[in-house]
């Protein structure tokens, strides 16, 4: 026995966002996966014949059409009331970052298999909405339970909203996310179903042109993290996305919060989310046609059904 043989090199770490073809169990033929997004027509549809890329651009596509539709609509105001302001330090800004608050450190980690060795160019992220120290909880006492969840909520949900409307569309925005930071196809599928419960199913946080972008990097971000054993530095995610590692935490907490922290999600919701989405998208595009120019849409914040049930 020869002993002096060197050791055999452990196999590499597997990439899913790499995989060009996904193997069958028990079978000896490959399925090649496609890149083109697909139209669902029904729930039943094959969420492994998709790409990353594919799934990522079908989330895009459905978000966008919704926004487009929804528009502008603001968020649901702070119910707390005025205090006096208190006065603050001085923040010095970290030399790694601009006054918008993204990252243009010209040295930043890239996977060769990805970017092909090229930095991450920055992106200019408007400023959110909700301040940075806002409450969440009420200054005053509220009586019903139902009452104070509703009011934290909505006060959660203005995090997710931007002062101005990106320059970019979203599409643009999540292809980066998926040069900078590809994810599996289950990636996309599960951030569609966080977005399809919050924004159409619980109607917690609607998906207007102030909210898709930081909606969708939460939802990727807390996909990630929930189904892929190697996940991307929150330095690099949160580079990529345009905002600060601070920010990002900010986002991944009150999605978390928003989903009551019922993140596992299982293959059927993938499949029916995503149909849902897009049977959203259609609907808007077609109601888009039959209104005026000059109509506003406007929406009422309200509670989750089954807090009513509880509270009654």
């Amino acid at each position: 026995m020869d002993h002096t043989a060197a050791p055999a090199l452990p196999p590499k770490a597997p990439n899913p966002s790499t995989d060009a073809v996904r193997p069958h169990v028990g079978a000896d033929h490959q399925t090649i996966l496609s890149d083109e997004p697909l139209t669902i027509r029904d729930e039943e549809w094959d969420i492994y014949s998709v790409s990353g890329l594919a799934a990522v651009k079908m989330l895009a596509e459905a978000m966008q059409t919704m926004s487009d539709f929804m528009g502008d609509i603001p968020p649901t105001p702070p119910a707390s009331r005025p205090t006096t302001p208190k006065k603050r330090e001085p923040v010095t800004t970290p030399p790694c970052y601009n006054p918008q608050g993204f990252p243009l450190s010209p040295v930043s980690p890239v996977s060769p298999a990805s970017t092909h060795g090229s930095s991450i160019v920055p992106v200019s992220m408007p400023s959110p909405e909700a301040h940075r120290d806002e409450p969440t909880v009420p200054d005053v006492q509220v009586d019903a339970d139902l009452e104070s969840i509703t009011f934290q909520r909505a006060i959660i949900s203005r995090r997710f909203f931007l002062k101005t409307v990106p320059p970019f569309s979203l599409t643009d925005y999540l292809l980066r996310i998926h040069k900078f930071c590809p994810h599996s196809p289950g990636v996309y599928l599960a951030a569609a179903s966080y977005i399809q419960r919050l924004a159409l199913a619980d109607m917690l946080v609607p998906a207007t042109s102030k909210t898709v972008h930081r909606l969708a990097l939460a939802a990727i971000r807390i996909a990630s993290k929930v189904l892929e054993d190697n996940k991307w530095a929150q330095e690099r995610f949160a580079k990529v996305g345009g905002i600060s590692n601070k920010e990002l935490y900010r986002l991944e907490i009150s999605l978390c919060y928003l989903l009551d922290f019922n993140l596992f999600v299982s293959p059927e919701a993938m499949k029916k989310s995503m149909f849902l989405l897009q049977q959203a998208a259609r609907q808007s595009r077609n109601v888009k046609r039959r209104l005026s120019d000059g109509f506003k849409m406007k929406l009422s914040f309200r509670p989750k059904m089954t807090e009513l049930t509880a509270a009654q």
